[in-house]
Protein backbone atom coordinates (compact mmCIF):
# COMPACT_ATOMS: atom_id res chain seq x y z
CA UNK A 1 0.00 0.00 0.00
CA UNK A 2 1.28 3.45 -0.97
CA UNK A 3 2.28 5.85 1.85
CA UNK A 4 -0.40 8.33 0.74
CA UNK A 5 -3.06 5.63 0.97
CA UNK A 6 -1.91 4.79 4.49
CA UNK A 7 -2.10 8.45 5.47
CA UNK A 8 -5.70 8.72 4.23
CA UNK A 9 -6.86 5.53 5.93
CA UNK A 10 -5.09 6.55 9.13
CA UNK A 11 -6.67 10.05 9.23
CA UNK A 12 -10.20 8.79 8.59
CA UNK A 13 -12.32 8.73 11.74
CA UNK A 14 -9.87 10.68 13.89
CA UNK A 15 -10.30 14.17 15.25
CA UNK A 16 -7.82 16.64 13.80
CA UNK A 17 -5.72 16.86 16.97
CA UNK A 18 -5.11 13.10 16.88
CA UNK A 19 -3.79 13.04 13.32
CA UNK A 20 0.04 13.12 13.31
CA UNK A 21 1.59 16.32 11.98
CA UNK A 22 3.40 14.46 9.17
CA UNK A 23 0.08 13.27 7.76
CA UNK A 24 -0.94 15.72 4.97
CA UNK A 25 -4.65 15.02 5.55
CA UNK A 26 -4.38 16.75 8.92
CA UNK A 27 -4.40 20.04 7.00
CA UNK A 28 -6.48 19.22 3.91
CA UNK A 29 -9.15 16.79 5.20
CA UNK A 30 -10.92 18.90 7.82
CA UNK A 31 -13.41 21.76 7.44
CA UNK A 32 -11.89 23.97 10.12
CA UNK A 33 -11.87 21.37 12.91
CA UNK A 34 -14.80 19.31 11.63
CA UNK A 35 -14.08 15.77 10.43
CA UNK A 36 -14.82 15.27 6.74
CA UNK A 37 -13.20 11.97 5.78
CA UNK A 38 -16.08 9.65 6.65
CA UNK A 39 -16.61 8.85 2.95
CA UNK A 40 -13.40 6.82 2.98
CA UNK A 41 -14.68 4.05 5.25
CA UNK A 42 -16.80 1.18 4.01
CA UNK A 43 -19.98 0.09 5.82
CA UNK A 44 -20.59 -3.64 6.42
CA UNK A 45 -23.57 -4.80 4.37
CA UNK A 46 -25.30 -6.02 7.56
CA UNK A 47 -25.49 -2.39 8.74
CA UNK A 48 -26.90 -1.24 5.39
CA UNK A 49 -29.44 -4.07 5.56
CA UNK A 50 -30.53 -3.15 9.09
CA UNK A 51 -30.88 0.55 8.27
CA UNK A 52 -33.02 -0.08 5.20
CA UNK A 53 -35.14 -2.59 7.14
CA UNK A 54 -35.92 0.11 9.69
CA UNK A 55 -37.22 2.32 6.88
CA UNK A 56 -39.60 -0.27 5.45
CA UNK A 57 -42.63 1.08 7.41
CA UNK A 58 -42.09 4.52 5.83
CA UNK A 59 -41.91 2.96 2.36
CA UNK A 60 -44.94 0.72 2.80
CA UNK A 61 -47.86 1.55 0.50
CA UNK A 62 -45.78 3.97 -1.60
CA UNK A 63 -45.01 3.44 -5.28
CA UNK A 64 -43.76 6.90 -6.29
CA UNK A 65 -40.82 8.71 -4.70
CA UNK A 66 -39.70 12.32 -5.13
CA UNK A 67 -36.18 13.06 -3.87
CA UNK A 68 -35.46 16.75 -3.22
CA UNK A 69 -31.91 18.02 -2.92
CA UNK A 70 -29.11 20.07 -4.38
CA UNK A 71 -25.60 19.39 -5.62
CA UNK A 72 -23.68 16.15 -5.37
CA UNK A 73 -26.28 14.04 -3.61
CA UNK A 74 -29.05 14.68 -6.10
CA UNK A 75 -26.80 14.46 -9.19
CA UNK A 76 -25.45 11.13 -8.01
CA UNK A 77 -29.02 9.97 -7.57
CA UNK A 78 -30.08 11.17 -11.03
CA UNK A 79 -27.24 9.13 -12.51
CA UNK A 80 -28.52 6.07 -10.68
CA UNK A 81 -32.06 6.65 -11.98
CA UNK A 82 -30.79 6.67 -15.57
CA UNK A 83 -29.61 3.06 -15.23
CA UNK A 84 -33.14 1.70 -14.64
CA UNK A 85 -36.34 1.79 -16.68
CA UNK A 86 -40.00 1.81 -15.72
CA UNK A 87 -39.55 3.20 -12.21
CA UNK A 88 -41.34 6.04 -10.42
CA UNK A 89 -38.40 7.75 -8.76
CA UNK A 90 -37.96 11.45 -9.46
CA UNK A 91 -35.36 14.08 -8.55
CA UNK A 92 -36.34 17.69 -7.87
CA UNK A 93 -33.64 20.38 -7.66
CA UNK A 94 -35.18 23.42 -9.35
CA UNK A 95 -37.26 26.25 -7.88
CA UNK A 96 -38.89 26.80 -11.27
CA UNK A 97 -42.53 25.61 -10.81
CA UNK A 98 -42.34 23.91 -14.19
CA UNK A 99 -39.96 21.32 -12.72
CA UNK A 100 -42.62 20.35 -10.15
CA UNK A 101 -45.34 20.33 -12.80
CA UNK A 102 -43.42 17.85 -14.98
CA UNK A 103 -42.94 15.45 -12.06
CA UNK A 104 -46.54 15.62 -10.82
CA UNK A 105 -47.97 14.90 -14.27
CA UNK A 106 -46.16 11.52 -14.16
CA UNK A 107 -47.67 10.51 -10.81
CA UNK A 108 -51.07 8.84 -11.05
CA UNK A 109 -51.83 8.57 -7.33
CA UNK A 110 -50.32 11.28 -5.14
CA UNK A 111 -51.56 9.47 -2.02
CA UNK A 112 -49.09 6.68 -2.74
CA UNK A 113 -46.16 9.10 -3.01
CA UNK A 114 -43.28 9.65 -0.57
CA UNK A 115 -41.30 12.90 -0.57
CA UNK A 116 -37.67 12.52 0.51
CA UNK A 117 -35.89 15.86 1.05
CA UNK A 118 -32.13 15.72 1.60
CA UNK A 119 -30.12 18.34 3.48
CA UNK A 120 -27.08 17.77 5.65
CA UNK A 121 -27.85 20.88 7.72
CA UNK A 122 -31.62 20.66 7.32
CA UNK A 123 -31.65 24.31 6.26
CA UNK A 124 -30.67 24.29 2.56
CA UNK A 125 -32.79 27.09 1.07
CA UNK A 126 -33.91 25.36 -2.12
CA UNK A 127 -34.59 22.03 -0.40
CA UNK A 128 -36.67 23.63 2.34
CA UNK A 129 -38.64 25.72 -0.18
CA UNK A 130 -39.41 22.79 -2.46
CA UNK A 131 -40.35 20.53 0.45
CA UNK A 132 -42.78 23.15 1.79
CA UNK A 133 -44.22 23.55 -1.69
CA UNK A 134 -45.03 19.84 -2.00
CA UNK A 135 -46.28 19.80 1.60
CA UNK A 136 -49.28 21.78 0.35
CA UNK A 137 -50.32 18.95 -1.96
CA UNK A 138 -51.07 16.58 0.95
CA UNK A 139 -52.98 18.86 3.30
CA UNK A 140 -53.21 17.78 6.95
CA UNK A 141 -52.05 14.27 6.09
CA UNK A 142 -48.59 15.48 4.99
CA UNK A 143 -46.55 13.70 7.74
CA UNK A 144 -47.35 10.32 6.15
CA UNK A 145 -45.69 11.47 2.96
CA UNK A 146 -42.33 12.84 4.13
CA UNK A 147 -39.02 11.23 5.05
CA UNK A 148 -36.15 13.66 5.69
CA UNK A 149 -32.52 12.59 5.24
CA UNK A 150 -30.21 14.79 7.30
CA UNK A 151 -27.43 14.70 9.87
CA UNK A 152 -28.87 13.76 13.30
CA UNK A 153 -27.92 17.13 14.83
CA UNK A 154 -30.16 18.78 12.21
CA UNK A 155 -33.29 16.95 13.41
CA UNK A 156 -34.20 19.58 16.09
CA UNK A 157 -33.70 22.31 13.49
CA UNK A 158 -36.06 20.52 11.12
CA UNK A 159 -38.66 20.33 13.90
CA UNK A 160 -38.31 24.07 14.51
CA UNK A 161 -38.94 24.68 10.80
CA UNK A 162 -42.28 22.87 10.89
CA UNK A 163 -41.33 19.25 10.28
CA UNK A 164 -42.16 17.81 13.72
CA UNK A 165 -44.41 15.09 12.31
CA UNK A 166 -42.11 13.98 9.50
CA UNK A 167 -40.02 10.82 9.68
CA UNK A 168 -36.28 11.44 9.73
CA UNK A 169 -33.25 9.26 9.01
CA UNK A 170 -29.52 9.90 9.31
CA UNK A 171 -27.63 10.31 6.04
CA UNK A 172 -24.75 8.19 7.32
CA UNK A 173 -25.25 4.60 8.39
CA UNK A 174 -23.19 5.16 11.54
CA UNK A 175 -25.15 8.29 12.53
CA UNK A 176 -22.08 10.51 12.28
CA UNK A 177 -21.80 13.74 10.28
CA UNK A 178 -18.33 13.59 8.75
CA UNK A 179 -19.33 13.27 5.08
CA UNK A 180 -19.93 16.37 2.94
CA UNK A 181 -22.59 16.49 0.25
CA UNK A 182 -20.40 15.88 -2.79
CA UNK A 183 -18.91 12.82 -1.06
CA UNK A 184 -22.26 11.33 -0.02
CA UNK A 185 -22.38 8.90 -2.96
CA UNK A 186 -21.83 5.99 -2.94
CA UNK A 187 -21.32 5.37 0.80
CA UNK A 188 -24.45 6.78 2.47
CA UNK A 189 -28.21 6.29 2.56
CA UNK A 190 -28.48 8.99 -0.11
CA UNK A 191 -27.24 6.39 -2.59
CA UNK A 192 -28.50 3.14 -1.09
CA UNK A 193 -32.12 4.14 -0.43
CA UNK A 194 -32.90 4.94 -4.10
CA UNK A 195 -30.86 1.92 -5.22
CA UNK A 196 -32.86 -0.30 -2.85
CA UNK A 197 -36.10 1.06 -4.33
CA UNK A 198 -34.86 0.63 -7.90
CA UNK A 199 -34.01 -3.00 -7.10
CA UNK A 200 -37.61 -3.52 -5.92
CA UNK A 201 -36.41 -3.71 -2.30
CA UNK A 202 -34.57 -6.96 -2.97
CA UNK A 203 -31.81 -7.28 -0.36
CA UNK A 204 -30.05 -10.13 -2.16
CA UNK A 205 -29.71 -8.14 -5.39
CA UNK A 206 -28.47 -5.15 -3.41
CA UNK A 207 -25.84 -7.27 -1.68
CA UNK A 208 -24.66 -8.71 -5.00
CA UNK A 209 -24.13 -5.21 -6.42
CA UNK A 210 -22.37 -4.17 -3.23
CA UNK A 211 -20.04 -7.18 -3.16
CA UNK A 212 -19.02 -6.59 -6.78
CA UNK A 213 -18.24 -2.98 -5.94
CA UNK A 214 -16.15 -3.95 -2.90
CA UNK A 215 -13.96 -6.19 -5.02
CA UNK A 216 -12.65 -3.12 -6.90
CA UNK A 217 -11.86 -0.84 -3.95
CA UNK A 218 -8.18 -1.71 -3.70
CA UNK A 219 -7.84 -1.22 -7.46
CA UNK A 220 -9.52 2.21 -7.17
CA UNK A 221 -7.25 3.35 -4.33
CA UNK A 222 -4.09 2.22 -6.09
CA UNK A 223 -5.07 3.71 -9.46
CA UNK A 224 -6.13 7.06 -7.97
CA UNK A 225 -2.94 7.32 -5.94
CA UNK A 226 -0.66 6.51 -8.87
CA UNK A 227 -2.39 9.09 -11.07
CA UNK A 228 -2.20 11.80 -8.39
CA UNK A 229 1.53 11.08 -7.98
CA UNK A 230 1.94 11.40 -11.74
CA UNK A 231 0.34 14.86 -11.73
CA UNK A 232 1.87 16.25 -8.54
CA UNK A 233 4.31 18.53 -10.43
CA UNK A 234 1.87 19.47 -13.19
CA UNK A 235 1.07 23.17 -13.51
CA UNK A 236 -2.03 22.50 -15.61
CA UNK A 237 -5.26 22.77 -13.59
CA UNK A 238 -7.82 21.65 -16.17
CA UNK A 239 -9.16 18.09 -15.98
CA UNK A 240 -11.11 15.84 -18.29
CA UNK A 241 -12.46 12.85 -16.36
CA UNK A 242 -13.06 9.95 -18.72
CA UNK A 243 -16.25 8.09 -17.84
CA UNK A 244 -16.47 4.39 -18.55
CA UNK A 245 -20.05 3.45 -19.44
CA UNK A 246 -23.17 5.30 -20.48
CA UNK A 247 -24.22 7.34 -17.44
CA UNK A 248 -25.45 10.51 -19.16
CA UNK A 249 -24.99 14.17 -18.29
CA UNK A 250 -25.97 13.82 -14.63
CA UNK A 251 -22.81 11.88 -13.81
CA UNK A 252 -20.82 14.59 -15.56
CA UNK A 253 -22.50 17.19 -13.31
CA UNK A 254 -21.65 15.09 -10.26
CA UNK A 255 -18.00 14.90 -11.30
CA UNK A 256 -17.84 18.61 -12.15
CA UNK A 257 -18.99 19.49 -8.64
CA UNK A 258 -16.50 17.08 -7.09
CA UNK A 259 -13.57 18.71 -8.90
CA UNK A 260 -14.74 22.32 -9.04
CA UNK A 261 -15.87 22.67 -5.44
CA UNK A 262 -13.02 20.59 -4.01
CA UNK A 263 -10.17 22.27 -5.91
CA UNK A 264 -11.46 25.61 -7.18
CA UNK A 265 -10.36 28.98 -5.72
CA UNK A 266 -8.19 27.24 -3.15
CA UNK A 267 -4.83 28.66 -4.27
CA UNK A 268 -3.73 31.85 -6.01
CA UNK A 269 -3.80 31.39 -9.78
CA UNK A 270 -5.21 27.86 -9.46
CA UNK A 271 -8.10 28.10 -11.92
CA UNK A 272 -9.88 24.76 -12.18
CA UNK A 273 -12.03 23.66 -15.10
CA UNK A 274 -13.55 20.21 -15.52
CA UNK A 275 -15.02 18.78 -18.72
CA UNK A 276 -15.97 15.12 -18.83
CA UNK A 277 -15.26 12.98 -21.91
CA UNK A 278 -13.64 15.84 -23.79
CA UNK A 279 -14.10 15.12 -27.49
CA UNK A 280 -11.37 17.26 -29.00
CA UNK A 281 -7.81 16.54 -27.98
CA UNK A 282 -6.36 19.31 -25.82
CA UNK A 283 -2.96 19.72 -24.22
CA UNK A 284 -4.57 21.98 -21.61
CA UNK A 285 -6.49 19.15 -19.91
CA UNK A 286 -5.24 16.31 -17.73
CA UNK A 287 -7.04 12.98 -18.32
CA UNK A 288 -8.41 11.21 -15.23
CA UNK A 289 -9.79 7.68 -15.70
CA UNK A 290 -10.38 4.51 -13.72
CA UNK A 291 -8.75 1.68 -15.66
CA UNK A 292 -11.11 -1.19 -14.87
CA UNK A 293 -13.93 -2.87 -16.76
CA UNK A 294 -16.90 -3.74 -14.54
CA UNK A 295 -19.88 -5.45 -16.16
CA UNK A 296 -22.52 -4.47 -13.60
CA UNK A 297 -23.38 -0.82 -14.42
CA UNK A 298 -24.32 0.11 -10.83
CA UNK A 299 -21.15 -1.41 -9.39
CA UNK A 300 -19.19 0.36 -12.14
CA UNK A 301 -20.81 3.69 -11.24
CA UNK A 302 -19.98 3.20 -7.57
CA UNK A 303 -16.36 2.26 -8.27
CA UNK A 304 -15.86 5.27 -10.53
CA UNK A 305 -17.39 7.60 -7.97
CA UNK A 306 -15.03 6.33 -5.32
CA UNK A 307 -12.04 6.49 -7.70
CA UNK A 308 -12.67 10.14 -8.61
CA UNK A 309 -13.11 11.05 -4.92
CA UNK A 310 -9.85 9.30 -4.06
CA UNK A 311 -8.01 11.04 -6.90
CA UNK A 312 -9.21 14.44 -5.67
CA UNK A 313 -8.15 13.56 -2.11
CA UNK A 314 -4.67 12.29 -3.07
CA UNK A 315 -4.08 15.12 -5.56
CA UNK A 316 -5.12 17.67 -2.91
CA UNK A 317 -2.75 16.17 -0.34
CA UNK A 318 0.13 16.47 -2.80
CA UNK A 319 -0.83 20.05 -3.76
CA UNK A 320 -1.66 21.10 -0.17
CA UNK A 321 -5.27 22.00 -1.05
CA UNK A 322 -8.09 21.69 1.49
CA UNK A 323 -10.56 19.71 -0.63
CA UNK A 324 -13.42 19.43 1.89
CA UNK A 325 -14.29 23.08 2.54
CA UNK A 326 -15.96 25.62 0.22
CA UNK A 327 -15.56 28.97 1.96
CA UNK A 328 -16.37 31.19 -1.03
CA UNK A 329 -19.90 29.78 -1.30
CA UNK A 330 -20.72 32.06 1.63
CA UNK A 331 -20.06 35.08 -0.61
CA UNK A 332 -23.28 34.80 -2.62
CA UNK A 333 -25.23 33.60 0.43
CA UNK A 334 -24.19 36.74 2.34
CA UNK A 335 -25.28 38.83 -0.64
CA UNK A 336 -28.64 37.04 -0.57
CA UNK A 337 -29.06 38.00 3.08
CA UNK A 338 -28.45 41.65 2.19
CA UNK A 339 -31.11 41.47 -0.54
CA UNK A 340 -33.60 39.44 1.52
CA UNK A 341 -37.07 40.95 1.78
CA UNK A 342 -36.64 43.07 -1.33
CA UNK A 343 -38.36 42.30 -4.59
CA UNK A 344 -35.65 41.55 -7.12
CA UNK A 345 -35.68 44.29 -9.76
CA UNK A 346 -33.41 45.88 -12.32
CA UNK A 347 -32.71 42.74 -14.34
CA UNK A 348 -32.56 43.55 -18.07
CA UNK A 349 -34.64 41.59 -20.54
CA UNK A 350 -32.79 40.63 -23.73
CA UNK A 351 -33.23 38.26 -26.62
CA UNK A 352 -30.56 35.63 -27.23
CA UNK A 353 -28.86 37.63 -30.01
CA UNK A 354 -28.69 40.72 -27.79
CA UNK A 355 -27.22 38.70 -24.94
CA UNK A 356 -24.55 37.21 -27.18
CA UNK A 357 -23.71 40.68 -28.52
CA UNK A 358 -23.41 42.04 -24.98
CA UNK A 359 -21.12 39.17 -23.97
CA UNK A 360 -19.01 39.91 -27.03
CA UNK A 361 -18.35 43.45 -25.78
CA UNK A 362 -17.58 42.38 -22.21
CA UNK A 363 -15.78 39.04 -22.36
CA UNK A 364 -12.00 39.30 -22.50
CA UNK A 365 -10.01 37.74 -25.32
CA UNK A 366 -7.89 36.00 -22.70
CA UNK A 367 -10.90 34.24 -21.20
CA UNK A 368 -10.93 30.68 -22.56
CA UNK A 369 -14.41 29.71 -21.35
CA UNK A 370 -18.00 30.95 -21.26
CA UNK A 371 -20.35 29.35 -18.75
CA UNK A 372 -24.08 29.91 -19.25
CA UNK A 373 -26.27 29.21 -16.23
CA UNK A 374 -30.02 28.89 -16.83
CA UNK A 375 -32.07 29.73 -13.77
CA UNK A 376 -35.15 28.07 -15.18
CA UNK A 377 -36.30 24.56 -16.10
CA UNK A 378 -35.11 24.38 -19.70
CA UNK A 379 -36.01 21.79 -22.30
CA UNK A 380 -33.29 19.89 -24.14
CA UNK A 381 -34.12 21.88 -27.28
CA UNK A 382 -33.61 25.24 -25.54
CA UNK A 383 -30.33 24.08 -24.01
CA UNK A 384 -29.09 22.90 -27.40
CA UNK A 385 -30.09 26.19 -29.04
CA UNK A 386 -28.25 28.25 -26.44
CA UNK A 387 -25.19 25.99 -26.59
CA UNK A 388 -25.02 26.13 -30.39
CA UNK A 389 -25.65 29.88 -30.59
CA UNK A 390 -22.89 30.74 -28.13
CA UNK A 391 -20.44 28.24 -29.63
CA UNK A 392 -21.03 29.66 -33.11
CA UNK A 393 -20.52 33.22 -31.88
CA UNK A 394 -17.42 32.46 -29.81
CA UNK A 395 -15.38 29.94 -31.78
CA UNK A 396 -12.25 30.79 -29.79
CA UNK A 397 -13.84 29.77 -26.47
CA UNK A 398 -15.25 26.62 -24.90
CA UNK A 399 -18.93 27.12 -24.05
CA UNK A 400 -20.52 25.22 -21.16
CA UNK A 401 -24.25 25.36 -20.32
CA UNK A 402 -25.60 24.49 -16.87
CA UNK A 403 -29.20 24.33 -15.68
CA UNK A 404 -30.55 25.82 -12.48
CA UNK A 405 -29.27 27.01 -9.14
CA UNK A 406 -27.61 23.60 -8.94
CA UNK A 407 -24.64 25.44 -10.50
CA UNK A 408 -24.28 27.45 -7.30
CA UNK A 409 -23.74 24.20 -5.43
CA UNK A 410 -21.23 22.73 -7.85
CA UNK A 411 -19.27 25.52 -9.55
CA UNK A 412 -19.58 28.81 -7.67
CA UNK A 413 -16.63 27.99 -5.40
CA UNK A 414 -14.35 27.65 -8.44
CA UNK A 415 -15.95 30.58 -10.26
CA UNK A 416 -15.21 33.11 -7.53
CA UNK A 417 -11.49 33.40 -8.29
CA UNK A 418 -11.48 32.14 -11.89
CA UNK A 419 -10.17 34.78 -14.29
CA UNK A 420 -10.33 32.54 -17.35
CA UNK A 421 -14.15 32.31 -17.57
CA UNK A 422 -16.98 34.73 -18.40
CA UNK A 423 -20.32 33.84 -16.76
CA UNK A 424 -23.80 34.42 -18.21
CA UNK A 425 -26.75 34.09 -15.80
CA UNK A 426 -30.13 33.81 -17.49
CA UNK A 427 -33.62 33.89 -15.98
CA UNK A 428 -36.86 33.14 -17.82
CA UNK A 429 -38.91 36.08 -18.98
CA UNK A 430 -41.97 34.45 -17.40
CA UNK A 431 -42.60 31.53 -15.02
CA UNK A 432 -45.72 29.42 -14.62
CA UNK A 433 -47.09 30.00 -11.10
CA UNK A 434 -50.40 28.20 -11.56
CA UNK A 435 -50.36 24.55 -10.48
CA UNK A 436 -53.17 22.40 -9.13
CA UNK A 437 -53.29 22.08 -5.31
CA UNK A 438 -50.38 24.48 -4.80
CA UNK A 439 -51.00 28.16 -4.04
CA UNK A 440 -49.71 30.67 -6.57
CA UNK A 441 -48.23 32.63 -3.65
CA UNK A 442 -45.81 29.87 -2.67
CA UNK A 443 -44.87 29.23 -6.31
CA UNK A 444 -44.24 32.93 -6.85
CA UNK A 445 -42.13 32.97 -3.69
CA UNK A 446 -40.01 30.16 -5.14
CA UNK A 447 -39.52 32.16 -8.33
CA UNK A 448 -38.46 35.21 -6.30
CA UNK A 449 -35.91 33.06 -4.47
CA UNK A 450 -34.59 31.87 -7.81
CA UNK A 451 -34.20 35.48 -8.92
CA UNK A 452 -32.58 36.33 -5.60
CA UNK A 453 -30.00 33.56 -6.00
CA UNK A 454 -29.17 34.67 -9.54
CA UNK A 455 -28.81 38.36 -8.65
CA UNK A 456 -26.74 37.68 -5.52
CA UNK A 457 -24.47 35.42 -7.56
CA UNK A 458 -24.07 38.07 -10.26
CA UNK A 459 -23.29 40.85 -7.79
CA UNK A 460 -20.40 38.92 -6.25
CA UNK A 461 -18.64 38.35 -9.59
CA UNK A 462 -20.18 41.07 -11.75
CA UNK A 463 -16.83 42.15 -13.23
CA UNK A 464 -16.81 38.89 -15.22
CA UNK A 465 -20.52 38.13 -15.67
CA UNK A 466 -23.82 39.19 -17.19
CA UNK A 467 -27.33 38.80 -15.73
CA UNK A 468 -30.44 38.95 -17.90
CA UNK A 469 -33.91 37.56 -18.44
CA UNK A 470 -34.14 35.62 -21.69
CA UNK A 471 -36.88 37.01 -23.92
Amino acid sequence: MNTLEKYLLDAEGKSQDLVPSDNPFKMVGFDKDKKRLGWVRVTPFEVINDTLSELLPALKGKDSFIFIGMGGSINGMKTLFSLFKGHKLFALDSLDPQAIAEILKNIKNIERTLIIPISKSGTTLETQSLAKTLKEVFGDNWPEHFLWLADPEAFPKLDSLGWQGAKKAAIQFDGQSDIGGRFSCPHTLIFYLPLFLLLKMDFSKLEAVYDTYLSYLENARRGACELAEKYKDETRTYFFPQISGNFGSNFSSWIVQLFQESLGSKKEGFYVKTICNLKAKSDLFLPVAFKAKINNPVSSLMAQMYFFQLFVAFYSALKNINFVDQDFVEKYKNEMRKLAGEKVAGIPDFGLKEIIAEVGTRASLSQKFIEVVLYFHASAKIIETIQNSFSKAFKDKIVLVFVGSDWNHHSYQAAFSDKNTFYVFLLAQKYNTSLKNISSEILQDNVEKLKLISKATYLTIKEKSLLSSLA
